[in-house]
């Protein structure tokens, strides 16, 4: 692993380097998101820079982004939490430990400001699972991360006769 790597916070100025990336990540394997492009991309950061709370940190190797972990701040009942909502690292970058340096270090970082506990969404088919897993991530027995797809057809008006 590199000794010149530094975090810091993400600000805006580092939006358009950061969607780069975002494509750069998930439009390679194992994603193969062929249909992002940098308006889709740019409005997904948005969204998450706006959220409220919204925090994140950047991984530079000599001055470059090559790591991003955006999220939110979350007041939780007993406790204030943080919710990563992307973690990424350049594809060229991954399996070299930069990753979980990165990660230890936003844990670093948010439990000097008081977080408790952090939290995430991925699938279990995916590297990123045994990745958290390894940096002590625990997949919750009590709660259920659950979707539905819209389907794109409008139901038929029923008529009444």
């Amino acid at each position: 692993m590199a000794n010149n790597l530094t975090v810091e916070d993400y600000t805006q100025d580092y939006k358009g380097i950061c969607t780069e990336l975002f494509i750069k990540v998930y439009s390679a394997e194992p994603f193969n998101f062929s249909w992002l492009d940098s308006e889709k991309a740019d409005r997904y950061l948005t969204d998450i820079e706006n959220s409220p709370n919204s925090q994140g940190f950047v991984l530079k190797e000599n001055d470059c982004i090559v790591g991003v972990c955006l999220g939110q701040r979350e007041n939780h009942f007993m406790s204030v939490g943080y919710k990563i909502n992307e973690f990424f690292i350049e594809p060229e970058h991954q399996h070299m430990g930069l990753g979980s340096h990165f990660l230890e270090q936003v844990e670093n970082r948010l439990r000097e400001s008081d977080v408790k506990i952090m939290t995430l969404f991925t699938q279990r088919h995916m590297d990123s699972f045994a990745f958290y897993q390894k940096h002590d991530y625990v997949p919750s027995e009590e709660t259920v991360h659950m979707s539905k797809l819209i389907k794109q057809e409008a139901p038929l008006e029923t008529v009444e006769v």
